[in-house]
């Protein structure tokens, strides 16, 4: 069988070439038993199927279709029909029926493991409309939006039954059951509707989120340092709220399009149509003009309300601080200022939106109905019925997508404000600098020399002054470079460009001859391995040996954990795992084992050296040791570090 490939990198070469994307990331890989595999791997696919006895694969490009266009049953029957003939066999001498026989062997079936499923995915920092068509949402969105016209025009062809009916004298049973099934059609259409709208959601904010999540990984650090505590929390507050505002009010905003313009087709039919259609167009227009107005007073409200949650935030973190240095009188006077901006915005922004959604819609009905009314009053007898009901009809359109309109205008007004906050965050996921890593980590370096660094020049983001000018240094192989200067003189920031945690502004920089564009992040971090600073390193709320091991392959072999337990004996770490009850499984961090300061310094030292990378770059990691133990860590980073790097002040 063609779609059955030998090996599992024969199949995922095959799906990659079937997905045309080239930039696909590994995300999952686990056993699957045959009844997971049941509904063609719905919350997985693309994916590749390696079968557990045999080796073979199968290349899944979209749910339940194998690659070469088989039906999913006949995929499935290539592991559940040894397994069911197998089965079968053990019942077979027993006296139960055949139906029997067959209802256990599929429920035994179904509970053995067959296969391990690797699951592909687009990155998170791909452009973010491609990872929308990768998940279906352009075609669901257009097939929702079909829907809807479908129900509008459903809609409009209804009350046309009715209005013929009633308008020619006439009512029998074919007019009325042609209203009826129109109506009846109006409920599982709307059904689908709605249905799709839900999913259109749940899928818009899950990829937002994972893109969100990538950006705050991947945004620049030195610009997060800028921002407050209360500053982040409004940016989560925000995000949280993007996705439902997007899709409900640009839902909202397409669908009232689609009513006005059917609106102004509709009164453009009836009798003095084209006067009722210009005085419409320009109350569009002020309409639109109000919106305006309420989306800058919007956007005013938005800065003062982040501006009273970050006030807030900061004052309770610094409450202690305030006690002492603030007398308390003086506590609430800027407080009470900011909040009479505040409440000064939001009644000038609530004024403008009663406005807006009261004016909108009823003034419109108020301007039509004296349209009709003054066109009756002009032309008398002359004027057909049908005409005039039509251009009630319209008008009556009109109103309806006025009032959807300025639902979707505040909606996608929110939408848009936060969309503002969160944009630098929705944007540093494109700055994925790993995206090289695979290719790079096996380009050979041949050079004798570790780092080369040629006129390095760097300024922080908002500054206008180098931080970083001109700077060069060439590490060699078993070199010992100890960097010393004054606070501030630029000893961190280079260290940092030279283990790729900032990009050089200008400069030229490589590891082994080779520079970062060619090895990728990850393949710098097997050639460059650095313990920052106090403040800028951490303990995660993990096992002790995963922080002392997370630059290698988790879970730890015996080889590994046998090689840090060496490196913590050299570090004099060994006692403080022999208190520990579960030794280098012990949780440390929040909630976990506390370390002092000395101790999360040496795992610092440790986790380092266990990278194994030809350069150790070292900041200030023995500022919290004692003598004796500073002179023990010293000996141990000499004999591991095949090449070092220690900063430290003179």
């Amino acid at each position: 069988m063609s779609w059955v490939f030998a090996s599992f990198h024969e199949a995922e070469r095959a799906l990659l070439g079937q997905l045309g994307q080239t930039k696909v990331e590994r995300l999952v890989v686990r056993e699957f038993t045959a009844g997971d595999l049941a509904d063609g791997l719905r919350d997985f696919a693309p994916a590749v199927i390696e079968l557990i006895g045999t080796g073979e694969a199968i290349a899944v490009p979209s749910k339940g279709k194998a690659l070469g266009g088989p039906a999913w049953k006949q995929v499935r029957e290539l592991w559940e029909g040894p397994l069911r003939e197998r089965e079968r066999e053990l019942f077979q001498k027993l006296p139960l029926s055949r139906r029997a026989v067959d209802k256990i062997a599929a429920e035994r079936v179904a509970a053995k493991r067959v296969a391990r499923v690797t699951h592909y995915a687009l990155p998170p920092g791909a452009p973010f409309a491609v990872q929308l068509h990768a998940a279906g949402w352009w075609r669901k969105l257009a097939a929702s939006l079909a829907i809807y016209f479908a129900v509008l025009g459903i809609t409009i062809f209804a009350w046309t039954f009715v209005g013929q009916a009633a308008l020619s004298g006439r009512w029998d049973l074919g007019w009325f059951w042609g209203w009826v099934i129109l109506l009846l059609l109006l409920v599982p259409v709307s059904s689908f509707s709605f249905l799709w709208q839900g999913w259109l959601s749940l899928v818009f904010g899950g990829l937002m989120k994972q893109r969100l999540l990538a950006g705050a990984l991947e945004i620049d650090t030195d610009r997060m340092r800028r921002y407050g505590v209360g500053q982040l929390l409004s940016r989560v507050l925000e995000s949280e709220a993007l996705d439902n505002l997007t899709l409900t009010g640009g839902s909202s905003s397409i669908m009232s399009v689609a009513e006005l313009i059917a609106a102004a087709v509709v009164m453009s039919m009836g009798v003095g149509g084209g006067v009722t259609v210009g005085l419409f167009a320009l109350w569009l227009l002020i309409v639109a003009g109000t919106a305006w107005r309420y989306a800058r007073l919007r956007r005013e409200w938005v800065r003062q309300r982040n501006h009273l949650t970050h006030d807030l935030v900061e004052k309770m973190t610094g409450h202690r601080t305030r006690i002492a240095q603030q007398p308390p009188e003086l506590w609430h006077g800027e407080e009470d200022a900011a909040l009479s901006a505040y409440l000064a915005v939001s009644a000038r922004m609530d004024r403008t939106f009663a406005m807006l959604s009261s004016m909108g819609p009823r003034g419109w009905l108020v301007i039509g109905m004296a349209s009709v009314a003054f066109v009756f009053a002009d032309r008398g007898r002359d004027v057909a019925v049908q005409q005039m009901v039509i251009l009630m009809g319209g008008v009556m359109l009109g109103y309806s997508g006025l009032r959807r309109m300025v639902f979707g205008l505040a909606q996608f007004t929110a939408a848009w404000q936060a969309w503002e906050m969160i944009r630098d965050l929705f944007q540093a996921a494109t700055a994925n600098r790993g995206e090289t890593a695979e290719d790079g980590q096996n380009v050979v370096a041949s050079s004798m020399t570790v780092m080369d660094a040629r006129d390095i020049h760097y300024a922080y983001p908002g500054r206008s002054r180098n931080a970083l000018h001109g700077c060069s240094m060439t590490i060699r192989e078993g070199d010992r470079v100890l960097l010393e200067g004054a606070s501030g003189s630029g000893k961190s920031t280079l260290g940092a460009i030279l283990a790729g945690l900032r990009p050089a502004a200008s400069g030229l920089l490589l590891a082994g001859g080779v520079d970062p564009a060619t090895t990728g992040l990850q393949g710098w971090r097997k050639r460059v391995a650095t313990a920052p600073q106090y403040h800028e390193n951490h303990i995660l709320a993990a096992p002790l040996g995963f922080n002392l091991l997370m630059g290698r392959a988790w879970p730890a072999s015996q080889e590994d954990v046998r090689e840090a337990m060496a490196v913590c004996q050299e570090l004099g770490l060994r006692p403080l795992i022999e208190k520990m009850p579960g030794g280098l499984n012990e949780m440390v961090g929040d909630s976990g084992w506390q370390l002092s300061q000395g101790e999360r310094s040496r795992v610092y030292l440790a986790r380092a050296i266990l990278q194994s990378a030809p350069l150790v770059i070292l900041d200030e990691s023995f500022a919290a040791l004692d003598p004796e133990t500073l002179e023990q860590c010293l000996q141990c980073v000499l004999k591991r570090a095949p090449s070092l790097l220690v900063i430290a002040h003179p």
